[in-house]
This record gives structure tokens, C-alpha cells and sequence, in this order.
């Protein structure tokens, strides 16, 4: 992949100021909802005591806390509850690319730039999903110190909708962790189709409240707010290849209420730093460990940039807004990942590239192999089935070698045979049978 570096290069001029960023101190206090954390608790541990990384070596507890005061409804970080540096760094040593530079690929940004970006690309899309987003700060206050106490209000919902989640119990709607155990119906957000019911089936769960009658709710939780059946499946199903045995299906809410290890930043984490063909993971863009194709690299829109982060994480590609704070979606995100860079004094990169509102080809319109499926080209012959790559999207992803990661890449044959085994468990779900698809008729050789 030919990489436009000239273009690359003028991101070295673009730095916000590591200046004037205050305090926490000189916040006015959140509010808070509820009446805080129940004593004594669960603390936040780790069951496969899993070492420690290089983020730690510079993110301190004491860093956290002041960029996050708000976190927790307004109570602050504290390891009884979802967020806390404790639970961070749990969830960090279960990615050890993650803030520490290891494995970048890019030659534009130095070691530590790239650590502070990626965890600054983190914290940005959190601002915009879980943020306090108190928009009449600017009201009171001069655009600089509105700016350093906006930015400061990360982590501050558990729940989509929240402080208070209209998906909820309005007599428990969300000041504390346990109250996302049940929810109304529009909170359901169950997607199904054959294959989808096959591997990540909704739970018909219910529970004993006639206003909140669902259990199996998967409604955006977590920093990031991962939601839909499919992606709390594809959590567990990673979940379990760290020997975590949960299951997230049944019981959706766990993301916030487990402790041992703890799930509501390992789930934001895990959605940021994991593919999902055609989109890269988050954490290869702002990396620059990504194949951006030759239509955006040929508009520089390739390398170790932000703009394309939005578009995985919600299709936002409006730019950003000249008065501050402005609108929700992408433009926040931008404006927070240029906050925490020029807190952290690394540079952002080019202005043109904050957005992917110029990216000239996007992630569904690139042509390759995405997932496994039958094997079409020998699903009538007289031997076993087989999968394949296929150019459409799937339930068991393949990752194209020329596109993704080798730590991606070499999980392919896993998951060649985990088609396979679907293919004899359920022909139906990819209309085969034993009279159409004679493979069926053989034994897996997988």
C-alpha cells in the first residue's frame, strides 16, 4: 500500500497547545443521581491476573481521576461502580496494543504520540456516547475554561438515555448498575435473521415488573455503549477465548454489574480495538494499521488519522462545528479528541482528516472477502462441505490478509471451521439440504 507521507507529514505541525487545560478543580461540581455507591462492595479483580502494560507506565490513577470527576452519575470514579482506574486497567492488560504503542506501523508519530492518540481517540468517542455533555458550561464560562470542564465530563452515563434511562424502571431508571437488569420493550434491540438467531439468539428472558417485563435488553451500555444482540454475542464469544465464562445473551446487564473481571470498559474496549469486515478496528486507524485503499490514500485520507473512527462507531460523517460546543455525533468526537491530545501535548493531525465527511470511498463499498460461507463452488459434489471467503458480510468473519492484522488473520482457520460446523448443525439458515447441497451427505472433514 503506497502511503501519501507528505500528507502524513503536516500532521507533525498540527499540535494544540499542552497549555492552560485547569483542573478538575475548577469544575463545577456535576450533578449526581441517586445516592452513590452501596457499601461494602465487589472491587473490580481480575481472575486471570493478567500482567501489567506499558499504559501503565504513564496513565496514572491520578491522571484518571482528573480527567474523569464526573464519571459514575456524577459520584466520580470509584471501584464499587462501573468506572474507576481500577477497572480501566483491568481492561487495558486484556489489550496490550492498547495505549502503549506496540505494534504500530507508522512512522509519522513518535512511540509515546501514538500512545496518547490512541488512548486519546478512546476517550473522545466516550465523551460523545457517555458524557456529561453540559452544554450550559459555556453559558457561565470563558470558551477555554467551558472547553476544559466540558471535556472533563466523560463516563458520566451507564445506560443509553441515561442519568435517567427511559428504558428503565422509572422508580429505579438508572442510579445504579443492577437497575439495567430489566427494561421496556423499545429497549429491546434484538435484530434476527436466520443466521443471527443461529449464533446470537435474543433471550426471551422476563422479569417479575409489569413495566419493565424484559430481561434480555441490549440497549447500549458501557463507555462506548456496545448494543445489539449480535455485538454482545460477539463479546461473549471473545469473553470466552480469555477463559471469562458469562453469558451476556441471557443476561445482557452484566456488562455493568460484573466485577470479577470488570465488563463495562473491557466491552468499550473490545468494540474499539476489534474489526468487524469491512471495518477496520478503531484502534489500527488512529494507529495507522489499516488498509485504506487506493482511492483514500490517493486523498490522504490513509495512515494514522481520526476521521474514519466516527464512521464505525455511528455513520457520522458531518464535520465539525465552528462554535463550540456544537452539535452532538461527529463533531463533538472531533472536538474532544483534539482536548485530550492538547492535554496530553501530542498532536492531533490534519485538520482535513479530523472528518470522514471527505473520505471518498467508504468501509461498505470496498471490495474484498469479508466472511465465511458455504462453500458454493463444491457444496453439490459427492464429498464433505466446506466454507469459503465470501465479498458479503456474515455472522463468522474472515479477515483478508492485505486489510487486517496479522493477530486478526490468524484466526481465520478457527473460524473456517466454526462455518463448517454451523453448515451441518443448521443447513437451513444458508437454504441447503441433503438433496441440493449433497455435501451433506458426508461426514465434516473439518
Amino acid at each position: 500500500m503506497c502511503v501519501n507521507y507528505l500528507i502524513l507529514l503536516t500532521f507533525l505541525n498540527s499540535f494544540v497547545a499542552a497549555s492552560n487545560y485547569g483542573s478538575a478543580s475548577d469544575c463545577p461540581a456535576a450533578t449526581k443521581y441517586g445516592t452513590g455507591p452501596e457499601t461494602p462492595c465487589t472491587q473490580p479483580s481480575d481472575p486471570n491476573n493478567k500482567s501489567k502494560t506499558e499504559l501503565e507506565s504513564w496513565l496514572t490513577e491520578e491522571i484518571f481521576n482528573e480527567l474523569f470527576p464526573k464519571a459514575n452519575i456524577g459520584w466520580g470514579p470509584n471501584s464499587c461502580w462501573p468506572y474507576s482506574y481500577e477497572a480501566f486497567i483491568i481492561a487495558s492488560r486484556y489489550f496490550p496494543n492498547f495505549g502503549t504503542g506496540l505494534n504500530v506501523n507508522n512512522s509519522v508519530y513518535s512511540t509515546e504520540q501514538n500512545r496518547k492518540r490512541d488512548v486519546s481517540a478512546f476517550f473522545a468517542h466516550a465523551i460523545q456516547e457517555t458524557g456529561e455533555n453540559n452544554i450550559a458550561l459555556y453559558d457561565t464560562m470563558n470558551s477555554t475554561a467551558a472547553d476544559n470542564c466540558f471535556y472533563r465530563g466523560g463516563l458520566y452515563n451507564w445506560f443509553e438515555g441515561g442519568p435517567v434511562s427511559s428504558f428503565l424502571n422509572p422508580e429505579s431508571p438508572g442510579y445504579q448498575p443492577a437497575d439495567g437488569d430489566a427494561c421496556i420493550k423499545s429497549g429491546l434491540y434484538c435484530a434476527s435473521s436466520s443466521q443471527i438467531d443461529y449464533f446470537y439468539k435474543c433471550s426471551n428472558g422476563t422479569s417479575d415488573s409489569t413495566s419493565t417485563p424484559y430481561t434480555g435488553c441490549y440497549f447500549g451500555r458501557g463507555a462506548i455503549q456496545i448494543s445489539y444482540n449480535y455485538n454482545y454475542g460477539q463479546f461473549n464469544d471473545w469473553l470466552k477465548t480469555q477463559e471469562i465464562d458469562v453469558d451476556l445473551l441471557a443476561n445482557p446487564n452484566l456488562v455493568m454489574t460484573k466485577m470479577n473481571p470488570p465488563l463495562a470498559i473491557m466491552a468499550s474496549l473490545w468494540f474499539y480495538m476489534t474489526p468487524q469486515p469491512p471495518k477496520p478496528a478503531m484502534h489500527d486507524i488512529v494507529m495507522g494499521n489499516w488498509n485504506a485503499g487506493e482511492k483514500n490514500d490517493a486523498a490522504g485520507y490513509s495512515g494514522p488519522i481520526f476521521g474514519p473512527t466516527s464512521l464505525i462507531i455511528n455513520n457520522e460523517c458531518t464535520g465539525e462545528d465552528s462554535a463550540d460546543p456544537g452539535q452532538g455525533g461527529e463533531n463533538r468526537r472531533i472536538k474532544a479528541f483534539k482536548w485530550f491530545c492538547g492535554y496530553f501535548d501530542v498532536p492531533y493531525g490534519s485538520e482535513s482528516t479530523l472528518s470522514c465527511k471527505g473520505m471518498p470511498q467508504q468501509f461498505d463499498t470496498m471490495y474484498y472477502n469479508l466472511s465465511y460461507e458455504p462453500d458454493w463452488s463444491t457444496s453439490w459434489k459427492d464429498q464433505p462441505c466446506d466454507c469459503a471467503p465470501a465479498s458479503y458480510g456474515g455472522m463468522i468473519n474472515y479477515y483478508d490478509p492485505s486489510y487486517y492484522p496479522a493477530q486478526f488473520v490468524e484466526l481465520n482457520e478457527a473460524n473456517r471451521v466454526k462455518c463448517v460446523a454451523s453448515v451441518y448443525a443448521n443447513p437451513s439458515m444458508y437454504s441447503m439440504d441433503n438433496s441440493t447441497s449433497p455435501c451433506l451427505n458426508y461426514p465434516s472433514a473439518s
